[in-house]
């Protein structure tokens, strides 16, 4: 579990931002404060992991914490959400670390990818990385909507429909042993569709570890996927 912490002066926006991560799974707040002076507390608890930050906050500014707990190396990331999009405010943001810089108002959908993101960011320190998880990571590429006629030999609407319904119906990850017995499919054909769908980035995937076996890959749609379902 991702443990948030709010910096917050406006106590409705406070409350909006933890609404919000209650409807994302792996993620609970741990705590919201008011001020610069509360926040640097709460930065210093070892059990938070993400501070959600805004920049004005009553008299003070909130990226001078932000310095202040990059220059302490405290073990905490950050992310931005705020009203102020000056150029500096973004400069500093980015020259210190933030994992994100969400501006005032902003969707629920833009909430929930830059929490995304990050939790795949997390999960890319627990084991080995390939180079299509990095760049995935640091250099996304826009939503793809796909046509139909537009598939790839061996990759059909109708198997593409069947697949994308079943994840849709399910909200909670799915093994690739699910995703074969709900859509009635051998394990070598939805490989080939799994691939397809990961290269489009119409998926998420999630890798257990365990102390013994192969790790367990879970998926289940992102929002392109949902977007492209669409299509279909």
């Amino acid at each position: 579990m991702i443990r948030i912490a709010i910096i917050e002066d406006e106590p409705l926006i406070s409350k909006f931002h933890q609404k919000y991560i209650e409807k994302i799974d792996g993620f609970c707040c741990a705590g919201s404060v008011e001020t610069v002076e509360e926040g640097l507390e709460l930065a210093k608890q070892p059990d938070v992991d993400l501070i959600l930050l805004d920049v004005y906050l009553q008299q003070k500014n909130g990226l001078d914490l932000l310095k202040q707990i990059r220059s302490e190396e405290m073990n905490v990331d950050v992310i931005l959400i705020t009203s102020a999009n000056d150029q500096e405010s973004l400069k500093t943001g980015y020259r210190y670390g933030v994992v994100d810089y969400l501006l005032k108002p902003f969707t629920f959908e833009r909430f929930r990818e830059s929490l995304l993101r990050y939790k795949q960011t997390v999960r890319m320190t627990e084991g080995k990385v390939h180079q299509a998880e990095v760049d995935r990571l640091f250099h996304p590429r826009e939503q793809t909507i796909l046509k139909p006629e537009d598939l790839p030999k061996g990759i059909t609407k109708e198997t593409c429909r069947n697949i994308l319904t079943v994840m849709m119906e399910h909200e909670d990850w799915l093994s690739a042993a699910d995703l074969s017995s709900y859509a009635k499919i051998s394990h070598v054909s939805l490989r080939k569709y799994l691939r397809f769908f990961e290269e489009k980035q119409l998926l998420e995937k999630n890798v257990i570890y365990h102390s013994f076996g192969r790790p367990l890959q879970q998926y289940k749609l992102s929002q392109a996927g949902k977007n492209n379902f669409r299509q279909f």
